[in-house]
């Protein structure tokens, strides 16, 4: 039996009368969906950009309008490998095991018990052989072979993910969801309650290219930082399992309209 195509609810905005930032209410429909069509028109375009023809977005549109394969989630069975090998450097960096009295991670050997990349992926990767734990970590993170049977974290736990058309659309989903979802949130908050919404903020200004290229490079260092003062404070998903954990945290990317 096919799934049944669920339809949200939509917010009912609570605000105190009509604000000279935002057209006046009732809610201008024309209005409305203009906007949703720019927002249609874009995924499109990015759709495109990864390979994706209009002819076959169409199919997919189809699909998902009668919910066809609604429980289906191909996105975060290509996340949950790149997040688990993340929490995996992250708790090679964390774990006091695997750190020297300096707080530096420790040189590893590849194989054997203990504190070992083994053990580490073992824990966090089981399905995946050691190997190619080994092979992932040094193409597309921070960490380098050492001493041919040694592997040492050189940096963070930061992941370059690989660049295919399926892993970045997958990487897509997953950013707009959670933007999406935080948006969502802090507007079905009621006018006036300043400081209870999901901390979302947009900074910007005009630079030239020249100038912006340089912007972007001194900012990198100051939000790793940012991001991994952010990381200290969340448990890694494979230390502690609940039904009512869920993943959360901080999202930041810099940008240019080009």
């Amino acid at each position: 039996m096919p799934n049944r195509a669920r339809t949200k609810r939509p917010i009912r905005f609570r605000n105190h009368g009509d604000s000279p930032l935002a057209p006046a209410m009732p809610v201008n429909r024309e209005l409305l969906l203009k906007l949703a069509q720019e927002l249609q028109q874009m995924t499109i375009e990015s759709m495109e950009g990864l390979g994706v023809s209009r002819k076959e977005q169409m199919v997919t549109y189809r699909r998902a309008s009668k919910g066809v394969g609604s429980k289906d989630r191909p996105s975060t069975r290509l996340m949950d490998r790149i997040s688990a090998i993340a929490d995996l450097l992250s708790s090679w960096r964390r774990d006091r095991r695997y750190i020297q009295p300096d707080g530096s991670p420790r040189v590893l050997p590849i194989h054997g018990k203990g504190a070992s990349l083994e053990t580490l992926a073992k824990k966090f990767v089981p399905e995946m052989p050691v190997n190619e734990v080994l092979t992932a970590i040094t193409r597309h993170g921070e960490a380098t072979a050492y001493q041919g049977d040694k592997v040492a974290l050189v940096g963070g736990s930061v992941l370059v993910t690989p660049k295919t058309a399926e892993m970045a659309l997958a990487l897509l989903v997953n950013r707009i969801g959670r933007v999406s979802k935080t948006l969502l949130h802090n507007v079905s908050l009621p006018e006036g309650n300043k400081g209870q919404g999901r901390f979302e903020r947009h900074v910007f200004g005009v630079l030239s290219e020249r100038e912006f290229n340089e912007y972007a490079r001194v900012m990198r260092t100051q939000l790793q930082d940012l991001c991994d003062r952010a990381e200290s404070g969340l448990e890694l998903a494979a230390d502690k399992k609940g039904r009512k954990r869920k993943a959360c945290g901080i999202g930041i990317f810099v940008f240019r309209d080009d």
